[in-house]
């Protein structure tokens, strides 16, 4: 991740825990908008799956707090024996955090709502059957934002405590 990127996210970061009520905890709540900045840093990202390379890129996060889940819009790149197809995908899932990595996860993320956007009839039928079949199935973990990079501890700032999806955006207790 750029440096400059790194720096602005974690002066966002910062920025809400300044006016965060003094308390022994910090919380703040991510904004959509606010969540997808931090998301867009970790992509694109390269999963293999049943043979199959994924590379997931252009995120756009949508939350949905009755379910408690988190849906990410992607363009999936499929390649197979040199075959490539494109994709739009939704994948969705429970939101994790990995206390030892300091990353926020999507914990067995669905593929979900899979759309091919190639030409079916330029790509082999075994890759177009390979990547139907994925969807609705569990997948590798996705990385959301990775709190190692952004560097929380030279702000003063620990890991977070608590993460819950609810209708105001991603409230993270610090």
């Amino acid at each position: 991740m750029p440096i400059f990127m790194r720096a602005a996210i974690a002066l966002t970061v910062l920025a809400m825990v300044l006016v965060a009520p003094a308390a022994q905890a910090f919380t703040l709540t991510l904004s959509k908008q606010q969540l997808n900045v931090m998301v867009r840093a970790v992509f694109p990202q390269q999963r293999t799956f049943d043979n199959i390379e994924f590379t997931f890129s252009d995120p756009q996060v949508d939350l949905d707090p009755l379910e408690d889940e988190l849906m990410v819009l992607v363009t999936v790149l499929a390649v197979q024996n040199g075959q490539r197809l494109r994709a739009t995908a939704e994948i969705a899932g429970q939101v994790s955090y990995h206390g030892q990595l300091a990353q926020l996860q999507i914990k067995q993320p669905r593929l979900d709502k899979l759309t091919i956007d190639d030409n079916q009839a330029m790509v082999a039928d075994s890759l177009i059957t390979g990547i139907k079949r994925l969807e609705g199935k569990r997948m590798p973990l996705i990385l959301l934002v990775d709190f190692a990079q952004l560097d929380l501890a030279a702000w003063g700032l620990s890991t977070p405590r608590r993460i819950e999806i609810t209708s105001q955006g991603l409230l993270i207790e610090i």
